[in-house]
């Protein structure tokens, strides 16, 4: 009986610190989009949120090759 009580009691802390950690990664990023909205309200620009995201190049030309039939 005192195996299915610690593992209910496990489960548990388990859930509680999971909800805790993401409850603490939401108000992070409220309060970073928080920041960042203030800043464009006052007319400044955030450099590091510039920065182009990665694209592909321009294709690479192809060069024609001609199939030889099999003798």
């Amino acid at each position: 009986m005192e195996a299915i009580g610690y593992s209910a009691e496990l489960i548990n802390v388990t859930i509680a610190v999971g909800g805790f950690l993401m409850l603490l990664a939401v108000a992070l990023a409220s309060i970073l989009l928080g920041y960042v909205a203030d800043e464009e309200a006052k007319g400044r620009r955030i450099e590091w949120l510039e920065e182009p995201l990665a694209t592909a190049g321009p294709p690479a030309r192809v060069a024609k090759v001609e199939l030889r039939r099999a003798a």
